[in-house]
């Protein structure tokens, strides 16, 4: 008893479903969509329209328009409802309901498309939650959902349907979820592959690119959407990630002139782009293709891989600049401090980290200074003595000098405050090949404190 009370309530259901029809004064658009032979894949700008007043109370929503080799459909948003044009005069067309839908009204400002004849609705906003389910309009009247891969909420603010590569590109904006407080942080990018049924991030919206547009263009054959927002006409191909501004002002100003009208009733078909105005119905066309446009020099989104390169060129040159700051740095101590590098004899060492004489410096200095007295010099073999390297090869020997006399000269003047030469060499008479060493006076009286 119970099956056949449903089976009565769905006959019902149907019956009342498939009996309403809505007779409305034809437009040139309607008319021409109703009467071609070829599928639109998009028919855009009608979601504000209102072509007839469906048996709800208190609805006010607009419709989308499909056209596909089973006729013209009118979706009523947030309800699944799906009327067909059944019947066009010379003054009115006839729309007929043909689901068995009770209610929906979670899907508002959904993606509303046909592909290989069937309906589809993809994403939509409602009961506080934005969802990207897909949901197939089956013969019979109802609408399943087909399951994906994963789900990005859907709106039809921004998207472009291309049916040649069975895919939709939209943009899941930023918002903050009523229900479940979950919140998405960008403006992102998303390609749906239809046939896979599989949602894929590209990235995230160019920042420079601005989302707030007047409206908005299906252009399938140019493998985009165009978008008019301050006084600029942008196309956005997503599926090569190029953007391209319209530079043809005749096309520009057949689509604007009428600055105080609706554009509506936008569609493309047999490479003519068609359009009308809400005051004006009058069906219009222009012929429009990519020499109209010019390539701008930044992407509409930036990928993953590209975020990740802008890292890694970002960390290298990081690297660059620390790596040379750090090479400039040490050169600078070698110029300032010529023995900066230790280094060790059999009796003399090298403490970087004190200006102070060591004992074989302080032995040193008072030698010379005894020396320099006497109008005498120090010789190489004796200096080699003194730091314990006579037995070392000359390189060595020339080497560990060297540093030794800049060593003990730099904590001279360090601890003094003055720039001088404490250790000075001069050539030998006998040997223009050696040197001799010496303390002059002044110095002297300077580092004994006389």
């Amino acid at each position: 008893m119970k099956q056949i009370t449903h089976l009565l309530i769905g006959v019902l259901i149907s019956a009342y479903s498939f009996a309403q029809s809505y007779t409305i004064p034809k437009n040139p658009a309607l008319e021409y969509l109703y009467n071609t032979k070829n599928e639109i894949p998009t028919i855009s700008n009608v979601d504000k329209m209102f072509f007839f007043k469906p048996n709800l109370k208190n609805w006010n929503t607009g419709f989308s328009l499909i056209k596909n080799k089973n006729g013209l459909f009118a979706l009523l948003d947030g309800t699944g409802q799906v009327y067909k044009a059944s019947r066009l005069d010379q003054k009115n067309i006839t729309f007929t309901r043909i689901d068995s839908t009770i209610f929906f009204g979670y899907n508002f400002y959904s993606i509303n498309f046909s592909y290989n004849g069937i309906i589809n609705s993809f994403g939509g906003y409602g009961f506080w939650y934005l969802n990207g389910h897909l949901r197939r309009f089956k013969p019979g009247g109802e609408w399943v959902i087909e399951k994906i891969n994963k789900t990005y909420g859907a709106l039809n603010q921004f998207y472009c349907y291309q049916p040649k590569l069975s895919k939709i590109y939209y943009i899941e904006f930023m918002w903050n979820e009523d229900a479940t407080e979950n919140k998405t942080k960008q403006n992102s990018v998303i390609e749906f592959d239809i046939k896979k049924r599989e949602n894929k991030l590209l990235g995230k919206v160019n920042p420079r690119i601005d989302l707030s547009m007047n409206f908005t263009l299906q252009i399938p054959s140019l493998n985009g959407t165009i978008g008019y927002n301050k006084s600029e006409m942008l196309l956005f191909n997503f599926s090569s990630n190029k953007v391209y501004k319209l530079i043809n002002k005749n096309i520009k100003d057949e689509l604007t002139s009428l600055v105080n009208l609706q554009l509506t009733f936008t569609f493309e078909d047999e490479g003519k782009f068609y359009y009308s105005f809400d005051k004006d119905t009058t069906l219009r066309y222009v012929s429009i293709s990519m020499n109209d446009f010019k390539e701008e020099p930044y992407p509409l989104y930036i990928s993953k891989f590209d975020e990740n390169v802008t890292w890694i060129v970002v960390l290298i040159i990081i690297l660059i600049i620390g790596t040379t700051l750090i090479i400039v740095y040490i050169k600078r101590r070698k110029i300032n401090n010529p023995t900066a590098t230790k280094y060790i004899g059999e009796q003399y060492t090298v403490d970087l980290t004190s200006n102070e004489f060591n004992t074989i410096e302080t032995s040193l200095i008072n030698k010379l200074i005894e020396k320099s007295n006497q109008k005498s010099h120090l010789t190489v073999d004796e200096l080699n003595s003194y730091l314990g390297i006579k037995k070392k090869t000359i390189e060595i020997q020339k080497r560990v000098r060297t540093e030794a006399i800049n060593r003990i000269n730099h904590k001279f003047n360090i601890k003094f405050n003055i720039e001088s030469t404490f250790i000075e060499r001069t050539r030998s008479i006998e040997d223009r090949r050696y040197f001799n060493y010496i303390i002059n006076k002044e110095n002297a009286t300077i580092y004994l404190g006389k």
